[in-house]
């Protein structure tokens, strides 16, 4: 076996939480193949332990080209950028790596030596099938298109450590950090939870630091027994234990919504300005409600004309949609 053939494929990861679970089978196949990944920073928490023998690069938003000198000391044959930034191109050619293998975009055909044609338009298949033509094109074997995430004991510890007494709960994730458009909006989170309150249920938000005042908004209505505010309180690893325990999750188009559906949880996706047909968590367990509007999916952070793709989902179409995912249990 040549010296080349032993060199391992580097992995450059997604950016985004959700479409680094919608990627979770080509890191999965990667992962067997004896892998290096690259990947932000915090995604370490998720990657690392469950894949031991895989090195992990993080990397940095303020200095993204850092960690060159780190990839080109493991000397990776073949760098697979699952993202479509030109940055990810750039620091794969300034790392050494000979083969560089992703989708055309950005303006970075030059930097890569196997540009992979789409089947289709952009965003007109799903992520997770978008994902797995480029684990092809590296010669992995993807398998089944649906991720899934088993917890760790040390998440379950850790979601129990900041979850108190509550057994039976419902997440809410009422942020999204991609914009506004993304975000359903509190004071129908704040409905759609109240019904569920009458299913014996505590409410336990989660979401970034940025998610306070929406989270905030969200729980004033509620009865204050029956809620548990998480939002800002939560590392990766703690985030998993969380909704590992969930009897349900309510959530925007958004990385809570697709680790809920990889651990195979009760959820309700809700989307506006994104498409379900792209980025949904597909799986029988997982309710995906969205509006279809003439205008969407247009993939704008903001809405210049008033929201109406959220607007029109009501509270009750939510709870409606929560009490029956959590009855095929």
């Amino acid at each position: 076996m040549s010296r080349a053939s032993e060199a391992p494929l580097l992995v450059r990861l997604p950016n985004w939480l959700g479409d680094l679970v919608l990627a979770w089978p080509v890191v999965d196949a990667a992962a067997r193949r004896g892998a290096v990944f690259a990947g932000p920073e915090p995604f370490r928490a998720l990657v690392e332990p469950r894949y031991p023998g895989s090195p992990y690069v993080g990397i940095s938003r303020s200095s993204r080209f850092a960690a060159a000198p780190s990839i080109r000391r493991l000397k990776p044959r073949a760098a697979l950028l699952l993202t479509e930034s030109l940055s990810s191109a750039i620091l794969a050619w300034l790392s050494g790596v000979p083969e560089r293998i992703g989708y055309a975009a950005e303006g970075r055909n030059l930097l890569l030596t196997r540009a992979v044609r789409r089947t289709g338009p952009a965003r007109s298949m799903p992520r997770t099938r978008e994902y797995a033509v480029l684990a092809e094109a590296a010669g992995l074997d993807v398998g089944p298109a649906i991720p899934r995430l088993a917890p760790l004991e040390r998440e379950l510890e850790a979601g129990k450590a900041l979850l108190g007494r509550a057994t039976r709960y419902a997440v809410v994730a009422p942020g999204a950090s991609y914009g506004p458009a993304k975000q359903w909006g509190p004071e129908r989170f704040a409905s759609a939870a109240q019904d569920l309150t009458a299913h014996g249920l505590t409410i336990v938000l989660v979401g970034s630091r940025e998610d306070a005042g929406v989270a905030k908004a969200t729980i004033r209505p509620l009865v204050a027994a029956h809620t548990h505010d998480l939002t800002g309180a939560t590392d990766l690893s703690a985030l998993v234990g969380i909704l590992a325990g969930a009897d349900v999750v309510l959530s925007n188009d958004s990385g809570v919504m697709h680790l809920a559906a990889a651990l195979e949880r009760p959820t309700v996706g809700i989307f506006g300005s994104t498409s379900p047909v792209w980025t949904s968590a597909d799986a029988p367990w997982v309710r995906n409600l969205y509006a279809a509007y003439p205008c969407s999916p247009c993939f704008r952070r903001t809405c210049p004309i008033g929201y109406g793709c959220l607007r029109s989902i009501e509270a009750t179409d939510v709870s409606r949609a929560a009490v029956a995912v959590m009855g095929r249990e």
